[in-house]
């Protein structure tokens, strides 16, 4: 199986996708305390405020699932089929009741919806398709999400409840003293803490084996496949190393090493480095050691950051890890991997918000389905989203438009910030365009991904600017990241009394005190790179 570029087009909208979770629940949105799966989750203790979230999350991952087992299924008015109320309550019923689907309305829903579109008619005549094999298939998915979820107790009850006989479920809605009969059961069997720790370790050990089996795909397990994948990979060498920021760093292949980023201690990763780098020594058949190397294990000569990027492409592949923190650091590197095209795993902290301009890149992973890991450090449950991401794009030609990228950084003072810069500029260089990073973001371009269009937008400016103080946007630092990657012009910037994240420290660049001295000093201390590039 290929990994998946993270600009091919998805087969449904994610719109879609959360519109249909929210449709399905929301026909018991205020009592699911009351339904069938409610009151045995109730039962079991296990009936939390996040029921909802975790139904609406699974539901969205069934219908993801779906439509990439299933990418011929996408045709006109499916996904109104999946929309419409009737399909929508009859799911409903289903999952959370166990009511048995009334398969002439869902049928009376498909003719309305997809009967109608003579094209989509063909297609499944031509599939041997009918409504109720799309729900009965839709529904194995929802299974199959579930199941990759077996060490959370709440996840097990549905299943359970999804699972048995018809006789079991009559009794269960009958009486709450055969509820509770049955999750005393449950207790000594699934819901036992050795059956959930035996499906935690078994979720474990599949999800380091679909990583085994991705990375073989692309010649990163064995070690003798990977050096060659990376000496493939250094030819040519990247504008980076060969005439940019990293000018004369003398590369050679790390096929034992994978980069780490990452936002946490070292000792919160020990199950990863030992669970991923065991399950790859077995995939290869040999004892060949593979390490990870986390940002700042040893020191690099020259620029730490000439050295984190020497790693994260000389290495079989980067693996980022997003925290809650949104360290700044994580992203300016994620940035550099996107821009010099390096392989890298995205690997997403449950409590993280991430950058809406990297959502996209979040849902290429095994088809389509996210892995929810879930791990227990230092006392606390570790939940994460796993998705394989390559970044490969066909690149305009650089400098191609006459303007520059300008990020302020997310703050409150950006308008003066980016207000200082283009009126400055804007006097000397009147046929030069400022492109702030925010308006690049919200503008849409038929249909390219957003993070498409930024990586686009660096590409044919003529330079960029950002404002890089440690408190400024991640989203700042992954486009920093990605200039520095494509070895593209650019100017960083802080204010005087302010810090810069720790990869960016010993560089040189301009401390400004405030915008007025900014405004008067922008042109005269970066005259030469101005006049290269603006003129």
């Amino acid at each position: 199986m290929l990994i998946p570029e993270p600009f091919t087009a998805t087969p449904i909208a994610a719109g879609i996708l959360t519109n249909f979770a929210s449709d399905i629940l929301k026909y018991h949105a205020q009592s699911l305390e009351g339904t069938l799966v409610g009151k045995v989750l109730k039962s079991a203790g296990l009936s939390e405020p996040t029921l909802y979230d975790s139904l609406h999350e699974s539901l969205y991952k069934a219908l993801d699932l779906y439509f990439n087992t299933y990418p011929q299924r996408d045709l006109l008015g499916i996904d109104n089929f999946f929309l419409d109320p009737e399909v929508a309550g009859q799911i409903s019923g289903y999952i959370l009741e166990r009511r048995a689907i009334d398969w002439f309305k869902i049928q009376e829903a498909f003719d309305k919806q997809v009967g109608r579109h003579e094209n989509s008619k063909k297609q499944i005549d031509q599939y041997n398709l009918d409504s109720k094999r799309i729900i009965e298939d839709f529904i194995e998915c929802y299974r199959r999400v579930l199941r990759e979820q077996l060490s959370l107790p709440q996840v097990v009850i549905l299943l359970e409840v999804l699972n048995q006989n018809d006789k079991l479920i009559s009794e269960l809605r009958a009486s709450e003293q055969r509820i509770q009969q049955y999750i005393a059961e449950l207790k000594q069997n699934q819901l036992s803490s050795q059956s959930l720790n035996a499906a935690y370790q078994s979720g474990q050990q599949e999800l380091a084996a679909r990583l085994t089996e991705q990375l073989n795909t692309v010649g990163l397990v064995n070690q003798q496949q990977s050096l060659q994948v990376i000496q493939a990979r250094l030819q040519p060498i990247p504008a980076l190393f060969e005439m940019g920021l990293c000018k004369g760093r003398l590369l050679s292949p790390k096929p034992n090493e994978y980069f780490v980023s990452h936002g946490f201690t070292p000792d919160l990763l020990a199950d990863w480095r030992e669970t991923l780098t065991n399950t790859l020594v077995e995939a290869s058949g040999s004892q060949d050691d593979i390490q990870p190397y986390f940002s700042g294990d040893k020191l690099l000569g020259g620029f730490r950051l000439c050295g984190i990027c020497d790693q994260l492409y000389t290495t079989r592949f980067g693996m980022f890890l997003l925290p809650p923190s949104q360290d700044r650091n994580v992203y300016l590197e994620l940035g550099i991997a996107i821009g010099l095209g390096a392989p890298f795993f995205l690997v997403q902290h449950h409590e993280a918000k991430i950058p809406p301009v990297l959502e996209a890149l979040s849902r290429y992973t095994n088809g389509g389905l996210f892995r929810r890991m879930r791990r227990e450090l230092a006392g606390q449950i570790e939940e994460y989203d796993f998705g394989v991401v390559h970044f490969i794009a066909n690149l305009p030609a650089a400098g191609s438009q006459p303007q520059y990228l300008i990020a302020g950084g997310g703050l409150i003072e950006d308008e003066d910030f980016e207000g200082s810069i283009t009126d400055a500029l804007g006097s000397t260089y009147p046929n030069l365009q400022a492109v702030p990073l925010k308006q690049v973001l919200e503008t849409a371009r038929g249909a390219k991904t957003v993070l498409e269009q930024l990586v686009e937008s660096i590409q044919t400016s003529r330079f960029a600017i950002y404002r890089v103080d440690e408190e400024c946007s991640a989203t700042t630092f992954l486009a920093l990241g990605i200039s520095i990657g494509l070895n593209q012009p650019f100017l960083m910037m802080h204010r005087s009394n302010k810090e810069v994240p720790l990869d960016l420290r010993g560089m040189g660049m301009y401390q400004f005190p405030n915008f007025t001295t900014l405004e008067n000093e922008i042109i005269p201390r970066h005259q030469n790179l101005l006049n290269r590039y603006a003129g």
